[in-house]
């Protein structure tokens, strides 16, 4: 689980260089666009925006000449493109970033955030240890953790988690930052393990044969590699993930989100209720109502092993070799 949280942590990472790239590009051959909307919020050097106006000009001359069919305009397309200088650049990556602490010095992650994130992570994890699996082992192998959906929960709640734990800590200290996420990465996968366990019966994973195992769900490694996603969340990959999502700015936006939040309840609630009607129908107990018969009959033991496929019930896994 935990190699598939660390390709989680490096693809944000790729994610995060891909967008600087991105936008350092994109200033280059910018418009002028975001420029002039810094410019304006006071956050570009003002001796810099006359330059900048003189691009955003011309490129407005060329766009006006092409749509008005100019006959200058086969002229003005063999010019060289206007581009913002190496100076304005940095200016533009510098106001950017000074908009974008500000903007999350002062909010803090919602509600609204945290059911996107849980969404994302859900579906982001499960994909990628589908892909580990092929490659490490050749084998394909569904993971997903929940009766209805492309979703494996753990992940989820481990990005929430992170998020909502480190959201003040984003300029602490590193080494700060490192032991926090490793307590709260080892504490996440001790008490999964451990309710999975006590309560249904349940292994989905296991470190015994390990020789750095603590317990059959946490080992010093995987702690340290906590440490490393957390610091890597925490520092590069959250606050531009806060930033992208934003603050919703229609009805739509909440009512989708809304309605994610209540599909995702009740799959939870389905699904704890599935593993309940199997530990009872492995001691024998009869269905009592109607609802029981509806999760015999939609939610059985064949239905479990076929969805959850990297799950034993009533059985402990082998250990690692």
């Amino acid at each position: 689980m935990l190699n598939v949280l660390i390709l989680l942590a490096l693809i944000g990472l790729v994610y995060v260089l891909v967008q600087y790239l991105a936008r350092m590009v994109g200033y280059r051959f910018a418009r002028g666009r975001s420029f002039r909307v810094l410019a304006r919020r006071g956050k570009v050097p003002e001796e810099l925006t006359e330059a900048a106006d003189k691009v955003i000009l011309d490129r407005a001359r060329r766009r006006r000449a092409h749509k008005s069919h100019d006959p200058a305009y086969a002229d003005l397309k063999t010019q060289p493109k206007p581009k913002l200088s190496t100076e304005q650049v940095q200016a533009l990556k510098e106001a950017r970033s000074a908009v974008r602490e500000d903007y999350l010095d002062h909010m803090r992650p919602g509600f609204y955030h945290y059911v996107i994130i849980f969404m994302v992570a859900s579906v982001a994890g499960l994909v990628l240890e589908m892909v580990w699996m092929f490659v490490s082992s050749g084998r394909t192998e569904l993971r997903v953790g929940l009766v209805w959906g492309p979703f494996s929960p753990l992940y989820g709640f481990g990005a929430c988690l992170l998020t909502m734990v480190l959201w003040n800590f984003r300029k602490a200290p590193m080494g700060q930052v490192f032991v926090l996420s490793a307590l709260l990465g080892g504490g996440l996968e001790q008490t999964t393990g451990m309710l999975m366990e006590n309560l249904f019966h349940a292994q989905s994973w296991t470190y015994f044969g390990l020789p750095d195992a603590i317990t059959q769900w946490i080992a010093w490694r995987f702690i340290f590699a906590w440490g490393v996603i957390g610091l890597i969340w925490c520092r590069v990959v959250m606050p531009e993930v806060i930033y992208r999502i934003g603050e919703p700015t229609s009805r739509l936006q909440v009512i989708l989100v809304a309605l994610m939040t209540a599909f995702l309840i009740v799959d939870m609630l389905a699904t704890v209720f599935c593993f309940y009607r199997k530990a009872q129908r492995d001691l024998g107990i009869p269905p009592a109502n109607p609802v029981d018969e509806y999760v015999d009959a939609h939610f059985s033991d064949q239905f479990i092993e076929n969805r959850f496929q990297n799950l034993v019930v009533g059985e402990d896994l082998e250990p690692n070799r």
